[in-house]
């Protein structure tokens, strides 16, 4: 998810050049045709419906129910009608929640449940929202080796979905679950690891919520660290250049590409060092004002480069360091002020400055009227059947984001950008957007997609937990 961390102060001077420009008659661009915040209208008496944090997702089950416990969960699961989902933080982008006939909160089984400070791990529902977790594993004296910067995230769909930060050296949440218990669409409660049932954990790890409901997860943490982020504004091309020594020098890094413009937010974390201050400040409210900046200006010509360029670099091209600095669950996340949707692909890392690269060149070709920010960033390989870094070896793979502001039609955009993610075989998230069906998805995953369908044909023979888009994208 792309966040910025310019200083309120570079912002000022962005929106007053901006400002300065509106004044001219007829200045604006629009981006699009305008999207409503909500995809349906609530009428009072009518059932609740349900809608996703992006607002392009909804349904109206027939059944809402928030059990309390596994006791409670397995009797619903039992006399549940229709198609069921789970539903935790409702922050997929994708279609995997909707359902019309039962839909199923995870949010009270929330929280940890035992701790093994030997091994460093711990037990803990699949419902906790990950902003939760972060505290309450610092009070055993533990913390997740790597996390989201969207930490509103239930831990449950953040790793049904194979959520992932960022860093070379470091696996997607699936990843670091070393055991599950897996409630069946059957009413059945399995205990699952690499030894207990090891090809249901193996599905089951990331499983879009097709196997059943997971109730609670052993995760393998770490002692809990503290973390030094440091975001800088670069060129984009320098960057790209210098990236595998970025890779190897930092902990964490990724960059986030300004549109029609040479320039890029990096963000480097590491390991805290004795006497890190912060400096600066994040600007939750920072891609509002880009977006008005660009309405206002992206149209006007200048001399080699847009307006909209110039004041870019006249703001921020030189600009110094933001530094933040703290406990690692503090670190990590960022807040999210501004509503957006969002497509992702994972291209094997090789392939990652190059799909970049064409994007960038795509967007500013055609004079796309887009100006969100790209996100770009790294992840390590592993054999988890359907994770999207699935036999992607030791380099791993190089994630790339696109995003739309919530309230314009994203599809125009989306549609152009896609197929370039094709062309290097580019795996799609699968809690954000993307046209993939069972037959295209089927072929990125040679190795496990047949594995992956005879557990849940065995552990769901009725399809009860698949709706409309797992029907697409499984073509069960």
């Amino acid at each position: 998810m792309t966040r910025t961390a310019w200083t309120r102060r570079q912002w000022l001077q962005v929106s007053a050049a901006g400002a300065a420009l509106g004044c001219l008659p007829g200045c604006s661009r629009h981006m699009g045709a305008a999207e409503p915040q909500s995809p349906v209208e609530f009428k009072p008496g009518q059932p609740l419906p349900w809608i996703n944090w992006a607002g392009n997702q909804s349904c109206t089950p027939s059944l809402r129910a928030a059990p309390a416990s596994e006791d409670e969960l397995v009797a619903l699961l039992r006399k549940a009608p229709g198609v069921v989902r789970a539903v935790g933080a409702g922050h997929s982008f994708s279609a995997v929640v909707p359902t019309q006939d039962s839909l199923i909160s995870m949010d009270l089984l929330s929280g940890v449940i035992a701790h093994d400070p030997a091994a460093q791990q711990a037990d803990i529902w699949a419902g906790t929202r990950v902003s939760k977790l972060g505290p309450l594993l610092d009070a055993v004296g533990q913390a997740l080796p790597n996390q989201p910067d969207l930490n509103y995230l239930s831990l449950g769909g953040a790793v049904a979905n194979a959520v992932h930060a960022t860093g070379q050296r470091f696996g997607n949440m699936s990843s670091y679950c070393v055991g599950l218990t897996l409630a069946t669409p059957g009413g059945e409660l399995l205990e699952c690891s690499a030894s207990q049932h090891p090809e249901v954990f193996q599905a089951a790890r990331t499983s879009v919520g097709a196997l059943g409901l997971v109730t609670r997860l052993k995760m393998q943490n770490q002692a809990a660290f503290r973390l030094t982020e440091t975001n800088r504004v670069e060129k984009t091309e320098d960057v790209l250049d210098d990236i595998e020594h970025r890779l190897a020098r930092h902990r964490h890094f990724e960059m986030l590409p300004l549109l029609h413009s040479p320039l890029a937010i990096t963000v480097s974390t590491d390991l805290a060092a004795p006497g890190d201050v912060e400096l600066g400040e994040d600007d939750p409210g920072a891609l509002n004002t880009l977006k008005t900046v660009y309405e206002t200006v992206g149209w006007l010509p200048g001399i080699g480069e847009t307006a909209y360029e110039k004041i870019l670099m006249a703001a921020v091209g030189g600009s110094g360091s933001t530094v933040r600095v703290g406990p690692s669950f503090q670190v990590f996340p960022h807040v999210r002020e501004v509503r957006f949707r969002e497509m992702e692909y994972t291209v094997p890392a090789e392939a990652g400055p190059a799909c970049l690269r064409e994007i960038l060149r795509t967007i500013r070709e055609r004079n796309m009227p887009v100006c969100f920010p790209l996100e770009f960033r790294y992840c390590k390989g592993d054999d988890i059947w359907l994770s999207l870094l699935e036999g992607l070896g030791e380099r791993g793979g190089c994630a790339i984001s696109v995003h739309q502001f919530g309230d314009v039609d994203y599809r125009p955009y989306f549609e152009q950008i896609e197929p370039i993610f094709w062309k290097y075989q580019g795996r799609p998230h699968w809690g954000k957007i993307h046209t993939l069906d069972a037959k295209r998805l089927a072929a990125l995953y040679p190795r496990h997609w047949k594995d992956f369908h005879e557990v849940r044909r065995a552990l769901d023979p009725r399809g009860r937990m698949m709706n409309k888009h797992l029907h697409q994208i499984f073509g069960a």
